[in-house]
C-alpha cells in the first residue's frame, strides 16, 4: 500500500510537466520529427528562393602612382607639343615675344536679333506707264437669292424681357427673314447669365420635328446681353413689316 501510494504521488508530480522524458519515449520521436521538419522546410526555402549570402569582398586601396614623362621619348613629345599649342594663347605673352593680337583692337559689335520694318509706299519705276483710270462698281443691286427687299419679321418679347436687350451679335432676325413664310409663333425662354438661350417650349401650328428644328435654330442664333442673374420670359415671332 505504501509503495503504490508513493507511486501515485510520483505520478502527480510529474503530470505538471510538459515532457515526461523518463517515461514517454515517444516525445523524443515527436522533437527530433519537428526539428527534420524544420530544418527541411528551411532548406527548401533557400533553394527555392535562391537565398544566397554574398561573400566577403576585400577592396584593397590603389596606391598613388607618379608617372615621369621622358622628354627625349618622341611619343612624350608629340603629346607636350599638342599641350603647348592648346595652352599658348591663354598665357600671357613673356616680354620679349610680340603681341600677334591685341583685344583692344577688336571690339565685339552688337548686332541685334531682330529688324525694324516698317511699310511705305514704293515708286514705280520710271519707264513703267500708270494704269488707267479704275471706272467704279457698278451700284449693288438687290440679292438674286432673295428675289427682292429682305423681310422685316415682327419679334415681342415678354415684359420681363423688355429691359434685356439682344446682343449685338445676335442673327436670329437675319436668319429668320430668309425663310419663305413664317407662322405666329410662341417660344419659351430660359435666358443664362452669359447670355445663352435655351428653349423651354414652342407653342405654335407645327409639327414636333418642325418644333425641334425650330428650338435648335432659336438657340444657337438668339444671344441677350449678359446679365447676373437668370431670366424667363417668352418671344412672339411672325408676321411681316
Amino acid at each position: 500500500m505504501a509503495a503504490a501510494k508513493a507511486m501515485d504521488e510520483n505520478e502527480g508530480e510529474e503530470r505538471g510537466k510538459v515532457f515526461l522524458w523518463t517515461r514517454e519515449k515517444r516525445g523524443w520521436i515527436y522533437l527530433t520529427a519537428f526539428l527534420l521538419f524544420s530544418v527541411l522546410v528551411h532548406g527548401a526555402g533557400f533553394y527555392l528562393f535562391k537565398v544566397v549570402y554574398p561573400s566577403p569582398v576585400r577592396i584593397e586601396p590603389r596606391p598613388d602612382t607618379i608617372t615621369i614623362l621622358d622628354a627625349s621619348d618622341p611619343a612624350v613629345r608629340s603629346v607636350l607639343q599638342r599641350i603647348s599649342d592648346r595652352t599658348i594663347f591663354l598665357l600671357p605673352p613673356s616680354s620679349q615675344s610680340e603681341v600677334r593680337v591685341r583685344l583692344e583692337d577688336h571690339p565685339v559689335r552688337f548686332t541685334p536679333a531682330f529688324q525694324r520694318t516698317e511699310l511705305e509706299l514704293k515708286a514705280p519705276p520710271h519707264p513703267a506707264a500708270l494704269p488707267g483710270v479704275i471706272e467704279p462698281l457698278p451700284p449693288e443691286t438687290g440679292s438674286a437669292t432673295s428675289g427682292g427687299p429682305v423681310r422685316s419679321i415682327r419679334v415681342k418679347f415678354a415684359p420681363s424681357l423688355v429691359d434685356r436687350p439682344t446682343a449685338p451679335w445676335s442673327i436670329m432676325d437675319d436668319y429668320l427673314s430668309t425663310a419663305a413664310s413664317l407662322p405666329l409663333l410662341r417660344i419659351d425662354l430660359e435666358i443664362a447669365p452669359d447670355g445663352s438661350v435655351r428653349v423651354t417650349g414652342v407653342r405654335a401650328e407645327l409639327e414636333e420635328s418642325e418644333k425641334a428644328e425650330l428650338a435648335t435654330v432659336i438657340e444657337s442664333t438668339l444671344r441677350f446681353v449678359p446679365a447676373p442673374a437668370v431670366e424667363v420670359g417668352w418671344i412672339e415671332i411672325g408676321g411681316e413689316g
